[in-house]
């Protein structure tokens, strides 16, 4: 952004000036003093400097941007004298890798899930995140769907679903409940669902207990045009899946 880079830049000319004026006489600037609320702006600007690039997809680190951002600006309330922060309180701002190790977490998924899709015709589809259960008994057009739950159970009855010719991506996540799906004999399908606590039943397979997985591709999926990718991810809680 323009404006962060002349703002950086002003910050810098300012401070050559002042030296400058120092040096010869013409202006006092107690460097101890101003330092204090100079070196924090530079924290901030160069914070939201490389936020910046970072939305923009042109490099920078939405983490290091982040703490950069909420350090400058603890140091500057010091200054203002609205709370009580010094340079070496930055180790009292090691919780915040806490809470970005989880946001990481949460893109990792998201970006396994890309992966996932990549290669099959994904549209926007249906999206959900609520609390409550999701069902879809009825006569009904599948499409791709991103359901997201924090706590409920999804039933999905594909065989009085109208499926399309091509592959059509189903994402569901849930931090608890049960995920039923079920499928049509001719319908083929692949499948990678895992789950912190519970059980997974596809097909024949079961897995049950702590951090179970299971990956299953039908046998005539690699050269079948019409058939369904799923991919499921739950806290605890239970997955079925079966050929009706």
């Amino acid at each position: 952004m323009r404006f962060l880079k002349y703002l950086f830049a002003m910050i810098l000319i300012a401070f050559g000036m002042l030296l400058v004026l120092n040096n010869i006489g013409v202006y006092d600037f107690q460097l101890g003093s101003s330092w204090g609320y100079i070196y924090p702006s530079f924290f901030i600007v160069y914070g939201l400097f490389s936020l910046w690039n970072y939305l923009r997809k042109k490099g920078g680190g939405w983490m290091f941007s982040s703490f950069l951002i909420i350090f400058g600006t603890l140091l500057l309330l010091d200054r203002f004298q609205y709370i009580s922060f010094g340079f070496w309180d930055v180790f009292q701002l090691w919780p915040l890798f806490i809470v970005y190790i989880g946001v990481s977490i949460i893109n990792s998924k998201q970006q396994g899930w890309r992966q996932y899709s990549k290669g099959a015709t994904y549209s926007k589809g249906n999206s959900h995140f609520s609390i409550g259960d999701y069902q879809q008994k009825q006569e009904w057009n599948l499409e791709p769907l991103n359901l997201r739950n924090l706590a409920g159970d999804f039933y999905l009855d594909l065989t009085k679903a109208y499926i399309p010719d091509k592959t059509t991506p189903i994402s569901i996540r849930s931090l608890a409940g049960d995920v039923t799906v079920l499928l049509p004999e001719h319908i083929d399908f692949r499948i990678d669902a895992a789950i912190n606590a519970g059980e997974i039943i596809v097909l024949n397979d079961i897995a049950d207990g702590i951090n179970r997985n299971i990956n299953y591709e039908s046998e005539n999926y690699p050269n079948a045009s019409k058939k369904v990718d799923l991919f499921i991810r739950l806290k605890a809680g239970s997955i079925r899946v079966e050929r009706i």
